[in-house]
């Protein structure tokens, strides 16, 4: 099974761009989801975890129905601090997102990988939030299978990441919803978003994976201390390369790959020599370091 998940979409009404007319987000998510729909082999589903619009108005969402029309994968959205929860609910009328209430959170069922979306988002901050209502819905549902391969997928991280700023999230917020984990070893990974970068961490024994944005990336500031204003000032995201993550689950173990949405030029570093050295043997997986030949 192949999943992939992009992230933190930021999409704006249509015709716009995102930060003072600096970002095209939603070209951005079109050429991810260009890249996506190309992708051999073809993955099963794609998870989107959050901040799947800006503002979370109501042209906002219309906009992400209209671009996500291109996505001819099954997916499945998870809601981040960026979104506004009531309008989400208001605007997108998808099957996974049916009945669901009053928090973003369901189950996708028909698959070798169960998968369990979560909503970690506040009301009133950018912060990660999960209350104790939230939390015992996830552990009924980790119950209901406590051996099927799962993934957990949630916009926040719930670790610290190094980068203050993105780690300014409020005391223990997610300290319940890490203890339920950990006693869950068929949870093969979290998935989050919020951070605009590529990190990973083992919390509880489970591998917490943040997947990079379809658009900008957070700059990796990893100094210590409160978030320096002056160099916030000076530039919060950078226009690093796009990202989306695969994750690849072979029935024993998950490998998870970071790929850049933009092709580059390919090399060719297998001569015809070697090719021709390498058939002869009748396994074209084994190279032997006499084939080199260029």
């Amino acid at each position: 099974m192949l999943i992939a998940q992009i992230t933190d979409t930021h999409v704006v009404k249509t015709g716009g761009r995102a930060y003072g007319d600096q970002v095209d987000t939603n070209g951005m998510l079109r050429q991810a989801i260009a890249r996506l729909n190309a992708f051999a082999p073809r993955p099963d589903l794609v998870v989107i975890t959050g901040d799947l619009v800006d503002h979370g108005t109501p042209e906002e969402y219309a906009a992400l129905k209209t671009l996500l029309l291109e996505l001819e994968l099954p997916f499945y959205l998870v809601i981040g601090n960026h979104d506004d929860r009531a309008t989400l609910m208001a605007e997108l009328d998808y099957p996974h997102l049916s009945g669901v209430g009053p928090f973003v959170q369901y189950v996708v069922e028909p698959y070798p990988i169960r998968l369990i979306a979560l909503d970690s988002t506040s009301d009133e901050h950018h912060r990660g939030e999960f209350c104790e209502q939230r939390l015992a819905w996830l552990s009924d549902r980790l119950a209901e299978q406590p051996d099927r391969p799962t993934i957990v997928a949630l916009h926040h991280p719930p670790f610290d990441t190094g980068i203050v700023t993105m780690d300014a999230l409020g005391p223990g917020w997610a300290d319940g919803l890490n203890a339920v984990l950990a006693g869950y070893p068929n949870v093969l990974r979290v998935l989050c978003g919020h951070v605009h970068r590529s990190i990973q961490a083992v919390v509880g024994g489970r591998l917490m994976n943040v997947c990079p944005s379809t658009a900008h990336q957070v700059n990796l500031d990893l100094a210590a201390g409160a978030p320096n204003p002056a160099r916030l000032a000076e530039g919060f995201f950078e226009m690093e390369p796009p990202a989306f993550q695969l994750h690849r689950w072979d029935g024993q173990t998950m490998v998870t790959h970071t790929a850049l949405i933009e092709r580059y030029r390919l090399v060719a570093p297998i001569s015809r020599e070697m090719m021709e050295a390498m058939a002869t043997r009748g396994d074209l997986r084994e190279m032997r370091k006499k084939d080199l030949v260029f």
